[in-house]
């Protein structure tokens, strides 16, 4: 067992199929974060972990003397520690923007994602939750015409949040037509996906997923 306690160096507990965890994979790699990823089993929490993640979830991020829980607070955190290069905006307004857009992927997203990744249901449940999501991300389809990212000229934490849901879409039975409709999603996720930090921040068992 690892001990969280008398830590000299950062260390992100993950699990390596986790989409919450993968996003702030994808942070620290875009950082250049130098910290030691520790594979662990979500259903399989040592008691140290759970004692400061209440909720029994990952990641946690062991950073000297501190340790948080919560994948949005963990991304916030790094992006404030290692200020280069931003994830959030300058200014107050854009960033408020920023944490509105997570929000829907939060709420429009990820229930639905991980419901179907782990919440057991009827196949009938199933597809109608397939079908909602699927709609959910065609209608961001008009949004990635003008930009390079989401909404944004530049990486965000927007961006690292939507991209393990899209990578992991083979998982959970989601296939994308490609069409006129889907073109602007398709080059998004050539963008993303090839960037080094997201290449990166994969585990082994991430890159079977579409066997990169």
């Amino acid at each position: 067992m690892v001990s969280l306690s008398n830590r000299t160096s950062m260390a992100l507990f993950s699990d390596p199929m986790d989409h919450y965890s993968h996003r702030v994979r994808i942070v620290m790699c875009e950082k250049g974060v130098t910290s030691e990823i520790i594979d662990t089993d979500m259903n399989n929490l040592s008691s140290e972990i759970l004692e400061v993640s209440p909720y029994a979830e990952l990641p946690v991020l062991v950073d000297r003397d501190v340790c948080l829980y919560d994948s949005l607070i963990l991304m916030e955190y790094l992006d404030e520690r290692f200020p280069h290069p931003p994830l959030l905006p300058v200014y107050p307004v854009s960033r408020a923007h920023i944490r509105l857009f997570i929000q829907r992927i939060e709420r429009d997203w990820c229930g639905l994602f991980d419901e179907l990744i782990s919440g057991n249901p009827t196949e009938a449940k199933a597809k109608k939750l397939r079908l909602e999501l699927k709609s959910q991300i065609l209608a961001m389809s008009p949004l990635l015409k003008e930009k390079p990212f989401f909404m944004s000229d530049e990486f965000s934490l927007v961006d690292c949040c939507i991209a393990p849901i899209l990578w992991r879409l083979p998982l959970i039975g989601i296939e994308l037509q490609k069409d006129a409709k889907t073109k602007p999603i398709y080059e998004y996720m050539q963008r993303i996906f090839t960037k080094s930090c997201f290449i990166d921040s994969l585990s082994e068992l991430e890159r079977d997923i579409r066997g990169s």
